[in-house]
C-alpha cells in the first residue's frame, strides 16, 4: 500500500484544486456527502477548490466554486443526470483555467473530462474509486446481469481507473478488489470522514419519537441511506417480521428515498405490521444526528457498501449495530463490541437483533464503544491526509517534467 509523504515533510502552500464528479447536490448519497465535506475541509485550509459536476434542473448551488456542465437525464427514479462532453461554453473554458492538480470521483463522463483535461494541461490526476461497477450493472436493464456485461464492466473498471496517476480508495476492502483488478498505479487507503461534532449529541431530543407517536420506551431500529435494490431492505423488513411479536414495543425505521421505496412501502401494506414501520423519506442532513440519537440499534443489510458514511454517521452518534458481513465495516464494527456482523440469513440477522434488544447492558457498552471507534474517522483527517497526497502528486509531475526537459533538451 503506497505511503503519502508526512504533512512535516512537505508543504506547498495553497493550491489551485479541481474535483470532477458524476454526482453532486441535490442528489443524496456517499459521495455527493463526501464531496461536500471534503471540499469544505480543503476551502477551509486555504486552498481553492472548483467542483464540476452535472447539471440538475431547477436546483440552484448554494456555494461558490460549482461549475455545472450541460447534462442529459438518465434515470427517473430517482433523477440522475449525466454530463454532456464537447459543448462550448463550459468545457472548453477549462482550457483557460489554472490549476494544480485535477481529481476525479467517478469513471464516467465528468471523469473523463478529469482525465482529458489533464492531459491537456500536463496536470496530476487523482481518482478516487468510490464504487464497484460490477455491483452496479442491474441498472442496464435487459443486459445488465449477463456475464458479458459483468466481464466489461470489470475491465472498464481497471482501465479507466488506470487513467489517474494516483488511486484512492477509501477502505481496505476496496484496496484488495483493485489489487485483485491487477490495477498498476499507486493505491492509497484514505477512509471516509465526518464532522464528528455535529453527532455527538441530539439537539432536539424525543423530536422522532413526537413525529411518530411513539412511547418513550419504545426500542428503534433504525436503517439511514438510499433505498435502492442493491441495500436489500426487505430483507430487513423480513427480519423485523420475526422478531415483532417478542418485542412489542419495538418498531423499524426508514430514512432515505430511492427507487426500492414504492415497492417496500407496498411489500409493508400488505402486512399487519404496516403500524410499525415507518418511512421518514428525506431527512434534512441538520436533523439527522436527532434521528440516529432516538435509534436502539442501527441496522443494515447491504453488501455493496465502500466505507458508508452513514454508518460512521452511526457510531459517531454512539449506537450499537447489527449488519450483514462485508469487509467494507473493518474498523467500524468490532464483533460483540459494538455490534455484530452476521450471514446472509434472515433468521440468524433477526435473532442476533432480537438477542442484542434485550440486553440493555450491552447496547450502553456497544454505544460507548462505537463513539470511541468514530473518532479515526474525522474530515479533518481526511483532508489532511488527501492534502498530502496532491502535494506529492504535484512534486512527482514537476519531477517528471525535469527528466523529460532534460531528455529534450529543453532550455529553461
Amino acid at each position: 500500500m503506497a505511503e503519502l509523504v508526512t504533512e512535516s515533510k512537505l508543504n506547498l502552500g495553497a493550491l489551485r484544486i479541481g474535483l470532477f464528479t458524476d454526482t453532486y447536490a441535490p442528489q443524496v448519497n456517499g459521495v455527493s456527502i463526501s464531496l461536500q465535506l471534503v471540499s469544505a475541509g480543503l476551502t477551509k485550509r486555504g486552498h481553492q477548490v472548483t467542483i464540476f459536476a452535472p447539471k440538475f434542473p431547477g436546483y440552484k448551488d448554494e456555494q461558490d466554486g460549482v461549475v455545472r456542465l450541460p447534462s442529459l437525464k438518465y434515470l427517473n427514479d430517482p433523477p440522475i443526470y449525466v454530463a454532456v462532453l464537447g459543448t462550448p461554453r463550459s468545457t472548453w473554458s477549462l482550457t483557460r483555467k489554472h490549476f494544480d492538480v485535477l481529481h476525479a470521483h467517478s469513471p464516467l463522463s465528468v471523469g473523463l473530462l478529469a482525465y482529458l483535461t489533464a492531459s491537456t494541461k500536463n496536470l496530476p490526476l487523482i481518482y478516487t474509486y468510490h464504487t464497484s461497477i460490477t455491483d452496479y450493472t442491474h441498472y442496464l436493464k435487459f443486459i445488465g446481469g449477463t456475464g458479458v456485461i459483468r466481464h466489461g464492466a470489470r475491465w472498464f473498471s481497471t482501465a479507466s481507473t488506470n487513467l489517474g496517476d494516483q488511486v484512492v480508495v477509501p477502505s481496505p476492502k476496496f484496496y484488495r478488489l483493485l489489487m485483485e483488478q491487477k490495477v498498476r498505479k499507486p493505491i492509497h487507503t484514505i477512509p471516509n470522514g465526518i464532522d464528528l461534532s455535529n453527532f455527538k449529541a441530539a439537539k432536539n431530543p424525543g423530536s422522532l419519537r413526537n413525529r411518530l407517536g411513539l412511547k418513550p420506551e419504545a426500542q428503534i431500529l433504525l436503517s439511514v441511506g438510499r433505498m435502492d435494490p442493491e441495500k436489500r431492505l426487505d430483507f430487513l423488513v423480513d427480519a423485523f417480521a420475526l422478531l415483532a411479536e417478542t418485542h412489542p414495543e419495538t418498531v423499524l425505521v426508514f430514512a432515505g428515498d430511492g427507487s426500492a421505496r414504492k415497492s417496500l412501502e407496498e411489500k409493508v401494506n400488505g402486512m399487519h405490521l404496516k403500524d410499525r414501520i415507518h418511512f421518514l423519506g428525506m431527512v434534512n442532513r441538520a436533523e439527522l444526528p436527532d434521528v440516529l440519537h432516538e435509534a436502539t440499534i442501527f441496522l443494515s443489510a447491504s453488501t455493496t457498501e465502500v466505507h458508508p458514511i452513514s454508518v460512521i454517521e452511526a457510531i459517531a452518534s454512539g449506537r450499537p449495530l447489527v449488519a450483514v458481513k462485508d469487509e467494507a465495516f473493518e474498523g467500524m464494527i468490532e464483533n460483540d463490541q459494538n455490534g455484530y456482523q452476521v450471514p446472509l440469513d434472515v433468521k440468524v440477522y433477526s435473532q442476533t437483533v432480537s438477542d442484542l434488544l434485550a440486553d440493555k447492558g450491552k447496547l450502553e457498552r456497544f454505544g460507548k464503544k462505537s463513539t470511541e471507534l468514530s473518532e479515526k474517522f474525522s474530515i479533518e483527517g481526511q483532508v489532511k491526509a488527501l492534502e498530502q497526497l496532491y502535494f506529492e502528486a504535484i512534486l512527482q509531475n514537476w519531477r517528471g517534467k525535469s527528466i523529460m526537459d532534460s531528455l529534450l533538451g529543453v532550455k529553461k
